[in-house]
């Protein structure tokens, strides 16, 4: 079928200008050589059947989109509402408990977030439209990477405003400010004291290393942190049942520092993060144990998520 770009009346076929409204249609659209339907002539792709005007050829089945979508313009912001549920879900599983996920669905739906949530989603819908309609089949990445970003940040907006309740854990708020974070673009001390809320904690943690006690230090050093001359040590936490600093963890501005009880030292660079898994109980960071208490658990897990594959000027030795 052949519209008129202009007020979308069906063309006859062969037609100049539309019978509607005497639109030019050959100056408005061009014809696609596999398909031979018309599409307007800034298009990238065929609107018909995806062809490359260019010459590149249609990926087919290289990438397979996280969102599904139709890209029916008259559903596409229902699409995405519903699309955010499985994400809620998701979200729930990894860093809370997922047998209070209807409790989160409840809160959703009585809370003042649906509405903030019907004006986003609209805006999401329509970012997506634009990149269907300007690139096709290749926008999938990008479409996912947008939409993955904007769910993310909602995601961290609902839960810490609307459910600290439900989380078990008191989050703060300043998090939020981290929605777009980039590596070397943020201080990233300050980031990790508005993290991990130092000052909510129980936990013996260490700034000025000057003032510490010199076998504590030592042994800590000896332990678990082996970091190299020129790291910069934001903190150091002992965790060690007669404060002896013989298990801990410690953060630098290029890694992680950690040891857990009958186990060895472990260390990571940001920028070698692959998986960050929360458990009940513990964490798991490249398939490592750590544990320091629930709360640091679950803030560490959101902030390294937020630190992973940050690229420091050299690596941290594995």
């Amino acid at each position: 079928m052949h519209l008129c770009p202009n007020c979308a009346a069906e063309i006859i076929p062969g037609a100049k200008f539309c019978h509607r409204c005497g639109d030019n249609i050959i100056e408005k659209t061009k014809p696609c050589p596999a398909c031979h339907g018309q599409s307007p002539l800034a298009s990238v792709f065929c609107h018909h059947c995806g062809f490359h005007f260019n010459g590149r050829p249609v990926s087919d089945s290289l990438y397979e989109p996280m969102y599904v979508l139709d890209f029916d313009p008259d559903t596409l912001a229902d699409q995405v509402k519903a699309l955010f549920f499985g994400s809620l879900r998701k979200r729930i599983e990894e860093e809370h408990d997922i047998t209070r996920y209807s409790d989160y669905v409840e809160r959703f739906y009585r809370s003042k977030f649906r509405e903030i949530y019907d004006v986003r989603a609209e805006q999401i819908a329509e970012d997506a439209m634009i990149q269907w309609e300007r690139f096709g089949r290749e926008a999938f990445p990008d479409i996912d990477r947008r939409i993955n970003l904007a769910f993310e940040g909602l995601l961290d907006y609902f839960i810490i405003q609307f459910c600290p309740d439900l989380n078990g854990v008191i989050l703060p708020s300043a998090i939020l400010k981290y929605e777009k974070v980039q590596s070397g673009k943020t201080d990233l001390g300050q980031m990790i004291r508005d993290f991990l809320d130092f000052n909510r904690e129980d936990e013996v943690f260490y700034f000025d290393f000057i003032s510490m006690h010199k076998e504590l230090l030592e042994n800590i050093c000896k332990s678990f942190l082996f970091a190299e001359r020129r790291e910069k040590i934001w903190f150091i936490c002992d965790l060690s049942l007669k404060k002896n600093g013989k298990e801990g963890f410690a953060m630098t501005d290029r890694g992680l520092y950690w040891r857990a009880p009958f186990d060895k030292p472990r260390n990571v660079c940001y920028s070698d993060i692959r998986e960050i898994k929360k458990d009940k109980n513990w964490l798991t960071v490249n398939g490592h144990f750590f544990n320091a208490n629930p709360s640091l658990n679950l803030k560490m897990c959101k902030l390294l998520k937020k630190l992973r594959g940050w690229r420091p000027a050299t690596a941290v030795s594995a």
